[in-house]
């Protein structure tokens, strides 16, 4: 009743709102502007105490679309006051993208255009803009794009007063389009942009930093942030401020630019090392941006979670996270509840009304149970857990129209409760307590829904041809809905093994016909998890003897029929595999072609349905036995016989076309595989020539910090000083005043001290006497000394005159040396001599 009456209300204040703008294009009187003000005012309160409301505002509501309309047809044409009230309910509504697509749509972007070139209300303008870009993408081709980067580019230079709004337009609009960056790059000024931006990135305001940092990364200036973050200094700073504004501006709209610019920095290698080593600091954000779940709501929780998703990609931070959302928070309640279960309960809310948030915490409770399933010791204390959230998720269907099987938002999300159910399936710690609790039928339905619903099914069931099909109803093939059943029957055959009550459904479901356009649909995908998914359920089906071969070659001969001829195989994106599944999927591939070429080669029996196509024995057969008619018969008429030839001729030709197209399809899934082969190996050695690059990089980066290092050691020293000087003159101040409180007590205690004087005296005396006796019993033992230092001279004297003694035979010795020496040199002359006389002789 109340939603009814806020419809009501509503109702009633647009329709004077576009009463008042009727009136005021008639005319222009102050009475008819008021009127028109506060009927602009009515709807801004209103639209801020329901904020339900906004969501009215969209293109399939007429009412709101007419008034919206009226209102810019009035804003071009209006005072400054009126401009600002409807500005500031514009800026409201471009907070929710219905309202931002619909303001789109009506052209608003244009008559904005125009207000900033009378320079009316400038600041509100460019908030407005930067709102509608956010949710819209405009393509570089549109005039009025150019005209928006030429706006912001000599705002950005030269006003200071409407640089966070132009700088988030900026980024807006060149944030994933190649060609809007090529053409700011292109502009005369571009130059002196990239200077300005650098420059603001250390600017006062927070947000005006955040907003040059987000406009250096989406504008393609790779190499500026290449050099900005080779510093540790700079990157600490950087991730600080980041950091400190996800917790600081959950409620405004940098939000999301905030949380934009720190998934792009997470996305770096150099940046993710860096956490790595600091993660000391790193554990303190994870904790108070998890505990924000709590308090965010609408696109600002989708945003939180993605930032958490990117977090929990790196694996080391991941155990972070996983950490954190085990601990305890408190509720609006008061009590303590641990952040898992807030998690669990965001996940099964409706994805219609949550901006998709349910999807993504069911991607961080995926990566949450990999991490646990990796450590066991953590796994064992939460196998306790109930699961019961993830029947809910997967039973939610959220219908649009019959033949669109599930709204794109809702086959997101039965997708992702697929894989967070496979991971908890495949972990050891939580495959028993998750399949009692899962029932096989939940999953079953889901698989018999899409087999019976998905227009990929829905085409080949009927056989329909491309001409009656048309090139449109290929658009309306759901490729979630494939991926769907694919993950189902791998969720299926993991559960197979773990729990003999799925095989009977896996057998089922492996013999179905309805099951092979699925198949064929992933295996021609250029999504390399569908590829993947096709393989293994091949691979599972060709194990059982269940594989429908001669199916599966029908139909994806019929789907690359299909395919726009732009579509060719040497067109086509390559498909990426991981490293350790490209030899397996060439492998199976061939083994599956050679199965496919011996069961469709003559005298052979398919597998699978017989009645799908015709052998070549049944033609040749019915040949035959015409043949032995006629000749029964008797009727020996050319006619007769060259029509039994042409039929032999025409069913001959269907062999070999269904053969063509049976070799045809394996040998380019065949190519697909050595293309990725190729691929790998390319990509092999390009990984390899970066690395080169990275450890250059790293050992200049190192040489860098060690300098910075010293630098910093040598300011901590500086600080250590200085803090103990400080601490050093508070002590002094502190001691002067227990001086002062303890000088009356002082004077107190002199007469005790007096009193403990005169005692001292006496005791001093009795010492006297006592070191007078001491000093008789030294002067005793210092004669004593005295007559032993008199021997010990008269034995030094003793022992001098002996060593005059060895000094004199040491020069005798020395003398006797000489004299050998010198008899030893005239022996030696006059063995001389006598060898040369005897030479003489001989």
């Amino acid at each position: 009743m109340s939603g009814s009456t806020e419809l009501v209300s509503l109702s009633s204040l647009l329709n004077s709102c576009i009463t008042a703008c009727s009136s005021h294009l008639r005319g222009c009187e102050e009475i008819i502007v008021n009127n028109l003000r506060e009927s602009v005012q009515r709807v801004i309160s209103h639209v801020q105490n329901e904020k339900e409301s906004v969501q009215a505002f969209s293109e399939e509501n007429t009412l709101t679309s007419e008034c919206l309309m009226s209102l810019l047809t009035v804003l071009g044409d209006c005072d400054s006051i009126l401009c600002s009230e409807i500005l500031s309910l514009f800026n409201i509504l471009a907070l929710e993208r219905s309202p931002a697509v619909l303001l789109y749509g009506l052209g608003a972007l244009d008559t904005l255009i125009h207000l900033l070139d009378e320079h009316t209300h400038p600041l509100q303008v460019l908030n407005l803009i930067g709102k509608i870009t956010k949710h819209i993408k405009c393509g570089a081709h549109e005039e009025r794009v150019d005209r928006l980067l030429t706006i912001v580019t000599n705002n950005v230079l030269t006003n200071d007063m409407t640089l966070k709004p132009s700088l988030y337009t900026m980024v807006n609009l060149t944030s994933g389009s190649v060609p809007v960056q090529m053409h700011l790059r292109s502009l005369d000024r571009s130059g002196m942009l990239r200077k300005k931006i650098l420059k603001l990135v250390c600017h006062d305001d927070n947000e005006v930093s955040i907003g040059a940092l987000a406009a250096l990364t989406s504008t393609g200036m790779a190499d500026e942030f290449n050099k900005l973050i080779s510093s540790d200094k700079n990157l600490d700073q950087i991730l600080r401020l980041c950091f400190s504004m996800i917790i600081t501006v959950c409620s405004s709209e940098t939000f999301s630019y905030v949380v934009d610019l720190l998934i792009h920095f997470l996305n770096n290698k150099r940046v993710q090392q860096f956490l790595i080593n600091n993660d000391s600091k790193l554990d303190s954000f994870v904790s108070k941006t998890a505990c924000l779940l709590t308090k965010c709501q609408g696109h600002h929780l989708s945003k939180l979670f993605e930032l958490l998703l990117a977090l929990a990609s790196i694996p080391t931070i991941r155990i972070l996270v996983t950490r954190v959302v085990f601990a305890p928070v408190q509720t609006s309640d008061g009590e303590e509840e641990e952040l898992l279960q807030r998690i669990f309960s965001m996940a099964t809310k409706l994805v219609s009304s949550d901006h998709g948030a349910s999807v993504l915490a069911l991607k961080l409770i995926t990566y949450i149970y990999e991490s646990l399933s990796v450590d066991a010791s953590q796994a064992g204390s939460t196998c306790h857990l109930n699961f019961q959230f993830l029947t809910e998720c997967l039973t939610q269907n959220e219908l649009t129209h019959e033949r669109s099987c599930v709204r794109s938002s809702s086959a997101d999300k039965i997708l992702a409760s697929l894989c967070l159910l496979e991971v908890l399936v495949t972990s050891g710690a939580f495959s028993s307590g998750v399949l009692s609790e899962i029932e096989p039928s939940t999953i079953t339905d889901i698989v018999d829904y899409q087999l019976q619903k998905n227009p990929v099914a829905f085409n080949w069931n009927n056989k329909l041809r491309e001409e009656e099909v048309g090139a449109s109803q290929s658009a309306l093939w759901s490729k979630t809905g494939v991926e769907i059943v694919l993950k189902a029957i791998s969720v299926i055959i993991e559960a197979t093994e773990r729990n003999e009550s799925y095989t009977t459904c896996l057998h089922d479901y492996l013999q179905k016909t309805s099951l092979v356009p699925f198949l064929a649909t992933g295996l021609s995908s250029t999504a390399s998890s569908q590829v993947q998914l096709s393989l293994k359920i091949i691979t599972k089906a060709d194990s059982l003897s269940l594989l429908q071969t001669t199916v599966l070659s029908d139909v994806m001969s019929s789907i690359n029929n299909r395919r726009p001829h732009s579509e060719s195989p040497r067109n086509t994106q390559t498909l990426t595999f991981d490293a350790p599944l490209v030899d397996d999927c060439k492998l199976t591939l061939r083994d599956s072609l050679r199965d496919n070429i011996v069961l469709a080669s003559p005298g052979s029996s398919p597998r699978g349905d017989a009645n799908v196509i015709p052998s070549s024995q049944s033609c040749n057969g019915d040949l035959a036995d015409r043949l032995q008619h006629l000749k029964v018969e008797g009727d020996n008429h050319m006619s007769d016989i060259i029509s039994v030839y042409e039929l032999k001729l025409k069913a001959q030709k269907t062999k070999e076309a269904h053969l063509d197209d049976l070799v045809q399809a394996k040998t380019m899934a065949l190519s697909q595989a050595d293309r990725l082969i190729h691929q790998y190996k390319s990509r092999l050695a390009q990984v390899d020539s970066e690395s080169q690059k990275l450890r250059s990089i790293v050992h200049e980066s190192e040489r860098r910090s060690e300098s910075y290092r010293e630098k910093m050691n040598e300011m901590l020293v500086d600080r250590e000083r200085l803090h103990t000087e400080m601490e050093r003159l508070l002590q002094d101040s502190r001691k002067l005043d227990d001086t002062l409180r303890t000088l009356a007590s002082v004077k107190r205690e002199l007469v005790t001290l007096n009193d403990i004087h005169t005692t001292l005296t006496q005791f001093t005396d009795n010492l006297k006497q006592q070191h007078r006796e001491l000093e008789s019993e030294y002067s005793l033992l210092k004669e004593t000394e005295r007559k032993k230092s008199l021997t010990i001279t008269e034995k030094d004297t003793k022992i001098s005159e002996l060593r005059k003694n060895i000094k004199k035979l040491e020069e005798q010795i020395s003398q006797q040396r000489e004299e050998n020496k010198r008899l030893e040199k005239s022996l030696k002359e006059k063995e001389e001599k006598l060898k040369k006389i005897f030479d003489t002789l001989k």
